[in-house]
């Protein structure tokens, strides 16, 4: 199928948000299926110098941030701007994403991949169009916290691990570069007209173009 696109560039070329220490960061809806309270239990497997950043808000954010208000490593940050996220995913040593369930397409990981920042996330199907696990990034079970916290260990305490799926994940990224994704478009709407020139019209009905616009999506 064909994919969203990112601007590689425009993630490569930003400065990083600094930190003070081993950080985690979370962009994404406060919502259950996004996994946030997954994450932020994690966090008592955590040492004391863990910070977690965490973007956005929603139903659940109240709630959330009265309930572990106790812990200073979090660090709530609300709505980001584009240019902010950037520079916290920059900044970040580790980008998580715990979501539960209904993820369709991993857009939010190809991100991370583009600023060179490791991965943790859950083992989804959505996730996994994009991710494979201890190749450009560490997938858990979805909802697991002990196994989550582990592979954020994992990451944290392992330089050399977090630099190999970082650089895995630069070279996924380009994978899913505006570049990519223009020449797809291309070769598609070259096989349309080409196979429009060798039939007549009425060959072409909706259901023969939506099986060949699906095939060439598949490559």
């Amino acid at each position: 199928m064909l994919f969203n696109g990112v601007d590689l560039p425009l993630y490569r070329g930003v400065e990083p948000h600094p930190t003070i220490g081993p950080t985690i960061f979370f962009c994404g809806r406060h919502e259950e299926r996004k996994g946030l309270e997954v994450l932020i239990k994690a966090m008592s497997a955590l040492g004391p110098d863990v910070r977690l950043w965490i973007g956005s808000n929603g139903p659940d954010s109240a709630r959330l941030r009265e309930t572990y208000s106790g812990d200073p490593r979090i660090e709530w940050l609300g709505r980001l701007t584009e240019a902010d996220k950037i520079e916290r995913l920059r900044g970040a040593d580790v980008f998580c994403a715990p979501s539960l369930h209904g993820e369709s397409f991993g857009v939010v990981l190809i991100e991370a991949m583009a600023a060179h920042t490791a991965i943790v996330a859950s083992s989804l199907d959505g996730y996994r169009n994009v991710a494979t696990d201890d190749a450009d990034a560490l997938l858990v079970e979805p909802g697991d916290v002990d196994e989550l916290a582990a592979a954020l260990r994992r990451v944290l305490d392992d330089p050399v691990l977090a630099e190999r799926l970082c650089l895995a994940g630069d070279r996924r990224a380009e994978c899913f570069s505006m570049e990519v994704l223009a020449s797809r478009y291309a070769d598609l709407y070259r096989e349309v007209v080409a196979t429009g020139e060798r039939q007549p019209a009425w060959r072409l009905r909706a259901s023969v173009l939506r099986r060949r616009v699906a095939r060439m999506m598949a490559r």
